[in-house]
């Protein structure tokens, strides 16, 4: 098993070693577990009952307790669910400091943290968002999309082949595009935009709120959509 860190997501160096050693050698006591850790027995249910706290692990029985291990897609699930939150509190205490608005300029290299930068902007869009994207983009930007539908925002969703989304339709870009792989444009409340190209499993492209990059983003977007 890889290196097992639970530490950038609030947990201590301890409660991932013992959340390792209950994945790796099943529900146990207290002290079972002190000894299969190499710990001493204070600091390994310390970490057991932070991980208890935390909801990455459970407690069976009684005398003597037992302790058992979340899942770890429960456990994933629960830490994307505290960074959402912890980004969402983040952004509007941002939000909130009165500050001179300036250009940025963020090159994207990775289709997840593209498709996470992406969702974030349109789950904020107040008056309309324009998307063109690959196809299977739309099952992770499907919950983001929500949002300002709720909010009366203008959706206009393209993709490169058929997508379901039983709540709002995305058009279908027919024939071939003179473009470097497949394109991933977004333009979010003609405020921030986002010009990309995904090929071969990498993105590689620009997210930015300058003016006349948003302004080139909604002119390709358009060219390339026939939506002008």
């Amino acid at each position: 098993m890889d290196e097992l860190d639970l530490t950038p997501f609030g947990y201590t160096p301890t409660e991932s070693l013992v959340y390792r050693i209950l994945l790796t050698r099943g529900p146990g006591t207290g002290y079972a577990i002190a000894r299969s850790a190499g710990l001493a027995r204070a600091n390994a249910y310390s970490a057991l009952e932070g991980l208890v706290m935390k909801g990455a692990a459970r407690v069976e029985g009684d005398r003597p307790k037992r302790y058992r291990p979340e899942p770890p897609a429960a456990l994933l699930a629960r830490i994307a669910a505290s960074q959402e939150t912890a980004i969402e509190r983040l952004r509007g205490a941002l939000d909130s400091i009165a500050v001179p608005a300036s250009p940025t300029l963020v090159e994207v290299t990775t289709v997840r943290s593209t498709l996470q930068l992406v969702g974030h902007d349109v789950a904020r869009a107040a008056a309309s968002v324009r998307l063109l994207a690959p196809a299977d983009a739309y099952g992770l930007l499907g919950p983001a999309l929500r949002r300002p539908l709720a909010a009366g925002v203008t959706l206009e969703l393209w993709s490169l082949g058929p997508v379901t989304l039983d709540f709002v339709p995305v058009r279908v870009l027919e024939g071939a595009l003179a473009w470097p792989g497949q394109p991933l444009i977004a333009v979010v409340d003609d405020r921030s935009a986002l010009v990309a190209a995904r090929e071969d499993g990498d993105v590689r492209g620009h997210w930015s709120t300058a003016p006349t990059f948003v302004a080139a983003a909604r002119l390709t977007f358009e060219r390339l959509t026939g939506s002008a």
